[in-house]
C-alpha cells in the first residue's frame, strides 16, 4: 500500500514538473520579444540583451515624433487610430446593446434565424469581409473618408452575442418583469433598467472592439493603400509601412539581417508607445467589467 502511494506521488510530481516546464517554455517564448522591445530603443544598433543609454532613448523618442521623420507622422497616426477606434467602439456599443437586448427579451418572427445568422457571422474571418466592404465603400465614394474605416469597425457581431448572453438571464428577466408591473412600457424598461445594468457588458464590448480596431492593419491598408492616402493611415498601418523591405538598416544577428527602411530602435519604441492606449483603455474599463462579475450577472 505504501509503495503504491509512493508511485502515485511520484507520478503526480512528474506531471507537475512537465506542466511547469511547458508553461516556462511558453512564457519565455512570449517574454523574449517584449524584452527586445524594451531594450532596443536604448541602442543605436541591434543588441537584443543589452541596455544602451537613456540619451539614445531620448534621441529615438525625438526622432519618431519629429514632423520630418522619414517614417511618417506618428502624432497623425495616433490621432487617426484614436478617432477610428473610439468611434468604432462607440458605434459597436450603440448597436450591440439594443440588438442583444431585443434578441434576449422579445419574441418575434425570425428571432431564431437572426440569432443563428449572428453566430455564423461571428465565425467568418474579418479579413474575408474586407473586399466586399471595399467595393461597397467605393460604390458610395467613401474611400477618402474616415467613415471607410469607422463604419466597418462598428460591425461587431460578437458584441451582439455577448449582449444577448448578458440580458438572457433570470435576474434581468425578473427585473424587467417587475418594471413592467410598475407601469413601465418597453422603451422605459430598456432605458431605466436594461441600460444601467448593461454597463459591464458595454465596457467589455468597447474594450474588445477598441483593441481589434486599434491593431487592425488589413482593412485600412485596403481602404487607403490603393489611393496612397497616407494622411489617413492608422498607427498599425504606419508601423507596417516601416517594415516593408527596402534600404538596409540595423545590423546582423547571426545569419539574420534586418532589412527595414526605419532603424529597429525607432520601430521598437513606436510599438511600445502605440501599445499604451490599449492598456489605458483596458485599465479604465475594468472597473465596469469587474462590477458585472461581482453582481453575479455576467461572468
Amino acid at each position: 500500500m505504501a509503495a503504491r502511494s509512493g508511485m502515485v506521488r511520484s507520478g503526480s510530481s512528474a506531471r507537475q514538473v512537465a506542466a511547469f516546464a511547458t508553461l516556462a517554455a511558453v512564457a519565455v517564448f512570449f517574454v523574449v520579444p517584449i524584452v527586445w522591445l524594451v531594450l532596443q530603443p536604448s541602442n543605436a544598433v541591434v543588441r537584443p540583451w543589452s541596455f544602451g543609454s537613456f540619451d539614445q532613448i531620448a534621441q529615438t523618442w525625438n526622432q519618431i515624433f519629429a514632423t520630418n521623420w522619414i517614417g511618417g507622422d506618428t502624432l497623425l497616426w495616433l490621432g487617426n487610430s484614436t478617432l477610428y477606434s473610439a468611434a468604432g467602439a462607440a458605434i459597436a456599443v450603440g448597436l450591440c446593446i439594443p440588438a442583444g437586448y431585443g434578441l434576449a427579451v422579445t419574441d418575434f418572427v425570425g428571432r431564431r434565424a437572426l440569432l443563428i445568422t449572428t453566430m455564423v457571422v461571428m465565425l467568418i474571418p474579418a479579413n474575408a469581409l474586407v473586399l466586399p466592404l471595399f467595393l461597397e465603400a467605393n460604390a458610395v465614394h467613401l474611400l477618402s473618408s474616415p467613415l471607410a474605416v469607422i463604419l466597418p469597425y462598428g460591425l461587431f457581431p460578437f458584441g451582439v452575442y455577448l449582449a444577448y448572453l448578458y440580458f438572457d438571464t433570470a435576474r434581468v428577466h425578473d427585473l424587467l418583469t417587475a418594471a413592467r408591473m410598475d407601469g413601465c412600457d418597453e422603451w422605459q424598461a430598456f432605458r431605466r433598467v436594461a441600460v444601467p445594468l448593461a454597463a459591464p457588458v458595454a465596457a467589455l464590448i468597447a474594450v474588445l472592439d477598441f483593441v481589434a480596431s486599434w491593431t487592425n492593419y488589413f482593412l485600412p491598408w485596403v481602404m487607403y493603400g490603393a489611393l496612397n492616402t497616407t494622411g489617413r493611415y492608422p498607427v498599425a498601418l504606419g508601423i507596417a509601412a516601416q517594415l516593408i523591405p527596402g534600404q538596409t538598416s540595423g545590423s546582423y544577428i547571426g545569419n539574420l539581417q534586418l532589412t527595414t527602411t526605419t532603424p529597429p530602435a525607432e520601430i521598437a519604441l513606436l510599438i511600445l508607445v502605440t501599445s499604451a492606449p490599449v492598456i489605458v483603455v483596458f485599465v479604465f474599463a475594468q472597473r465596469w467589467i469587474g462590477a458585472g462579475r461581482l453582481q453575479g450577472v455576467f461572468g
